[in-house]
């Protein structure tokens, strides 16, 4: 499939907020964010950022309080910075990666250096990509994406447009279904399923599986 870019679904200011969900069990929200617009090494990028945050009411048993942070290039959708701050439970982390897109490697904490592709992305821009190709029933492409130390080439698959009903507005929707071999981050026992609207390629549902089971992020809101 080749690959041909489409004009933005989104514009500087777009917040989409989600609600997470495992089976009956209202788990938190995840919100979605364009922030604004920045230069980085004389690049025109977007600052995008994405929250994830535990219901008040479970916060006894586990608390979830992590943002991801992304600055990529307003052309093509490449990442040059990522950083994740992980609260999870008392258990914290802190992450900053560059992509160096001359040189082609991506580097951690300024130190350890790992060798990427020139279309390499990261977890949260490929989301936002998804918004500007065409998903056309059947098709397969493949995207690089780098995540936690390694590489990835994950395989997409747009599978069949189904109806989506959110607390937001009922949507028809493509599913999009990306998988990789053996255990990595869409392989195994984890995976990922993302429908996005037909009519404005808006991500209106996203299904996360895991071992103990899966969760689901429904659209709940979104302001611009």
């Amino acid at each position: 499939m080749t690959i041909i870019l489409l004009l933005l679904g989104f514009t500087v200011g777009e917040k989409i907020e989600y609600e997470a969900r495992y089976s009956f069990l209202n788990l938190g929200t995840m919100t979605l964010e364009v922030r604004d617009t920045i230069t980085y090494n004389d690049v025109p990028c977007y600052h995008i950022m994405s929250v994830l945050r535990s219901a008040s009411g479970l916060r006894l048993l586990f608390s979830i309080d992590d943002t991801i942070e992304v600055y990529t290039s307003r052309d093509g959708l490449m990442p040059y910075v990522y950083r994740e701050r992980i609260n999870e439970s008392g258990y914290q982390r802190a992450r900053d990666l560059f992509f160096d897109r001359d040189s082609l490697y991506v580097s951690y904490d300024d130190t350890n250096k790992i060798s990427i592709t020139a279309e390499t992305r990261d977890l949260l821009s490929f989301w936002y990509y998804l918004r500007t190709v065409p998903l056309t029933e059947g098709d397969t492409f493949t995207v690089d994406i780098h995540s936690a130390g390694e590489n990835h080439r994950i395989e997409c698959r747009v599978e069949q447009r189904e109806q989506v009903k959110t607390r937001y507005a009922d949507f028809e929707a493509i599913l999009v279904s990306p998988r990789t071999e053996g255990k990595g981050i869409f392989g195994a026992r984890g995976g990922m399923e993302m429908w996005y609207s037909v009519d404005g390629r808006l991500p209106v549902q996203i299904r996360a599986s895991m071992k103990m089971g899966s969760v689901l992020f429904r659209l709940k809101d979104v302001t611009n």
